[in-house]
C-alpha cells in the first residue's frame, strides 16, 4: 500500500507543477533585466513618505504609500544600500545605520539594522541603546564584544562584565539600555553587520553624554565626540577615557607596528 501511495503522490505533484497558476501565468515571470535596482531617496522624499505613512490609518493604507501603483513594482521604499557599489570604501571606524530615518518603510516595523568597520586595533567606544536590543554579528574579521551588567545592590569596585570572542559568523546579543562596545584586537580590519527590534534604536555615547555636562572646553575639545577610537586618537584621551582601553589599544597598536602619536 505504501508504494501504491507513493506512486500516487508522485503522479499528482507532476501533474500540479506542469498545471502550476504560476508557471502558467507570465505576467508574475520576471527576469534580471526587468527587477528595478535601488534608487537613493532624497532627503525631501524620506520626509513626505515619513509623514504620509504616520497618518495612514492601516495597513492597506501604508501598503499603497509604499508600493504605489505606478511604482512599477518597486521595493525601492523599503530597501536601502549601506554601501554604494560605486562610492569610495567605507572609512575604518564608521557605522552605516538603516533605521527610519534612512528607510522610511520601516515605520509600523520593530526593524532597524547596520554596518560597521572598526580598522585595526580600534574600538567602537562604550555607548547604550536606550530604545532597541542589538544582535550583532561579525562578518569579516575578529571582534571582543562586551557589555556591563546591572549591579547588584549598592555599587563596589567594578561592574561586572561579560565578554566573547567573535569570529567570521559569531554574533551576540548587546540588550537594550546596557552599556557595550567591541574592539578589534587583530591588524585587519573587522566588519560587523548588527539587527535591532526597534526602528529607532538610538545611541548613547557613553563619555560624550557624561562629560557634556561639564561645561569644560578642554574636555570638549580633547574627546572630540568620537564614535570610534583608534590608535592615532589615543595620546589625546589618555586620561580622559578608562585606562583599561588604553592598555588594550596601546598594546595591540604595538603588536601591529602603529604609531600612537
Amino acid at each position: 500500500m505504501s508504494s501504491l501511495l507513493s506512486i500516487a503522490l508522485t503522479a499528482f505533484l507532476a501533474v500540479t507543477s506542469t498545471a502550476s497558476p504560476l508557471a502558467a501565468n507570465s505576467k508574475l515571470s520576471t527576469t534580471a533585466a526587468s527587477v528595478p535596482t535601488y534608487t537613493p531617496l532624497t532627503p525631501a522624499e524620506i520626509k513626505a513618505l515619513q509623514t504620509e505613512l504616520l497618518l495612514a490609518p492601516s495597513y492597506k493604507d501604508k501598503e499603497k504609500v509604499l508600493f504605489p501603483p505606478n511604482n512599477g513594482g518597486s521595493a525601492n521604499n523599503v530597501s536601502f544600500q549601506f554601501v554604494p557599489s560605486n562610492g569610495p570604501a567605507p572609512q575604518d571606524g564608521s557605522v552605516i545605520v538603516g533605521s527610519v530615518d534612512s528607510i522610511p518603510g520601516l515605520i509600523g516595523t520593530n526593524v532597524a539594522a547596520a554596518i560597521g568597520f572598526i580598522g585595526p586595533c580600534g574600538l567602537n567606544v562604550p555607548h547604550l541603546h536606550p530604545r532597541g536590543n542589538e544582535f550583532l554579528t561579525v562578518v569579516s574579521g575578529t571582534l571582543i564584544g562586551a557589555f556591563l551588567l546591572e549591579p547588584d545592590g549598592p555599587f563596589v569596585g567594578d561592574v561586572p562584565q561579560v565578554a566573547m570572542t567573535l569570529s567570521n559568523y559569531t554574533g551576540m546579543l548587546f540588550p537594550q539600555g546596557h552599556t557595550h562596545w567591541q574592539f578589534n584586537p587583530t591588524c585587519e580590519q573587522a566588519v560587523f553587520s548588527a539587527a535591532f527590534d526597534s526602528n529607532d534604536e538610538g545611541r548613547f555615547q557613553v563619555a560624550q553624554t557624561f562629560f557634556s555636562s561639564m561645561p569644560d572646553n578642554v574636555l570638549t575639545a580633547s574627546l572630540g565626540n568620537p564614535t570610534f577610537l583608534g590608535p592615532k586618537q589615543l595620546d589625546q584621551l589618555r586620561g580622559i577615557i578608562p585606562s583599561a582601553f588604553v592598555v588594550m589599544v596601546d598594546s595591540c597598536a604595538k603588536a601591529c607596528g602603529i604609531k600612537t602619536a
